[in-house]
């Protein structure tokens, strides 16, 4: 009984004191869960409060190399570094996509591209899902291009006809065939013939140089900031102002690639700026709002 009464009077005396270490315990735990989901976010590269802004940005998706042409002689022919970029400009609840990527691991595979992530994937962390993807404006067929145009189910496609028909034969991501005739049928496809204003001062111009519908777009976005984005009639700026072929590409029409090289040169010279689709010089890290979206002022 004495040994009963002696436990009593120690729990009494030590009680405050477990309940002051459960309290304490409790709030280090909370706090280490916090911790965790602030460290588990930034491991993904992702802010839940932070939003992209409306703007134009480049979306990298991938690294490679190309055979450097412009060299002088076959001994110095080296291959040059180039990256897989496709555009997106955010406008409200209109989101445009200048060209798609490429969302299959075979195709990426097929073409040596390292370094790749989905499209959707790099959208998703910036706060865009698939379904959020208003227009897809396709400046060819190739599968760097027009790769991952399945991963955008709900978006109007904007391509010349006859890169349309190259597309059917491809077979750049599963079920391409059908995915098109869906397009087709519900009615999320304008062909491009010629020039088409999809928006105003945003303008598809057809080129066919690279391709026997390839498009550029030429896009006003104030009095004095024009862009031109070229599609694969230009790889790297400073060599297609210089007058030379983009690195390594066969041309469907030399002289219609001529022809647009000729309008770009004008262009630069009244202060547009030239969008590629493989030039590393255009990714700037301090640029970077998201991981692999960059900014374009």
């Amino acid at each position: 009984m004495i040994l009963y009464f002696r436990f009593v009077r120690l729990l009494k005396f030590f009680f405050p004191f477990f309940l002051l270490f459960g309290a304490v315990t409790c709030r280090i735990t909370e706090t280490g869960r916090k911790v965790f989901r602030e460290a588990h976010k930034k491991s993904l590269g992702t802010d839940s409060k932070k939003k992209l802004e409306d703007g134009l940005y480049a979306v990298h998706y991938g690294n490679g190399s190309w055979p450097d042409l412009s060299a002088e002689s076959e001994e110095e022919v080296e291959r040059k570094e180039t990256v897989f970029l496709f555009y997106l400009i955010k406008s409200g609840d209109r989101i445009l996509l200048i060209d798609s990527g490429i969302s299959s691991v075979r195709t990426k595979d097929r073409y040596g591209i390292r370094n790749w992530i989905s499209p959707d994937t790099i959208l998703e962390k910036a706060g865009i899902g698939v379904s959020m993807v208003t227009d897809i404006v396709l400046t060819h067929f190739s599968a760097d291009h027009a790769g991952g145009l399945n991963l955008f189910p709900g978006a109007r496609i904007y391509i010349n006809p006859n890169d349309w028909q190259l597309l059917k034969k491809t077979d750049w991501f599963p079920n391409l065939g059908k995915i098109l005739l869906t397009k087709e049928k519900d009615k999320k496809l304008a062909f491009v013939q010629g020039s088409m204003e999809v928006f105003p001062d945003f303008r598809i111009l057809f080129t066919g140089g690279r391709t026997p519908g390839h498009s550029a777009i030429e896009w006003l976005r104030s009095p004095k900031n024009r862009v031109l984005f070229t599609g694969d009639e230009c790889i790297f700026t400073e060599l297609c102002v210089g007058g030379k072929d983009p690195v390594g590409l066969p041309f469907y029409s030399v002289k219609n690639h001529r022809e647009f090289l000729q309008y770009m040169e004008l262009l630069v010279e009244q202060g547009t700026r030239i969008l590629t689709f493989h030039d590393p010089s255009l990714l700037r890290p301090e640029a970077e709002v998201f991981p692999r979206i960059y900014r374009i002022p």
